[in-house]
């Protein structure tokens, strides 16, 4: 019996195997055309709103495109540097805040410390507002 089963085990290994291979080739075609992106639409790029100069980018002018892609690019930049200067003069305040409940620092430092935060919070906003006003 266990040559029996040796003769035929051997092709049915072979069945199997070709079995597979004619499901990986069946397989190919689909994935090609699932994977195959350039029969799709690509939407157009829109023009930015004003340049650096103010004025509106007209399409196909490129140069006026770089500049407004450049004032934006600043005026994120900006933005980014004052909310994280923001953060740093809280933290700073918190920190100063347990110094003195700990008893650590004078009222007097917190006061400070609160005062000259705020002086820079504001001064720089006005600095990140005045630089975007003047690209445009």
């Amino acid at each position: 019996m266990t040559t029996l089963n040796a003769l035929l085990a051997a092709p049915r290994a072979g069945w199997q195997k070709a079995k597979r291979h004619f499901a990986q080739a069946a397989l190919i075609p689909a994935v090609a055309l699932l994977s195959s992106p350039t029969r799709a639409a690509l939407p157009t790029m829109p023009t930015p709103g004003s340049g650096i100069d103010g004025a509106q980018v007209a399409d196909g002018d490129w140069l006026g495109a770089m500049g407004a892609y450049w004032k934006q690019g600043i005026t994120i930049l900006a933005m980014i540097f004052v909310g994280y200067f923001f953060l740093k003069v809280v933290m700073g305040a918190i920190t100063k805040w347990n110094q003195y409940t700990r008893g650590q620092a004078d009222i007097s430092d917190l006061k400070e410390y609160v005062i000259t935060g705020g002086v820079l919070a504001i001064a720089l906003v006005a600095m990140a507002t005045y630089a975007i006003a003047t690209l445009g």
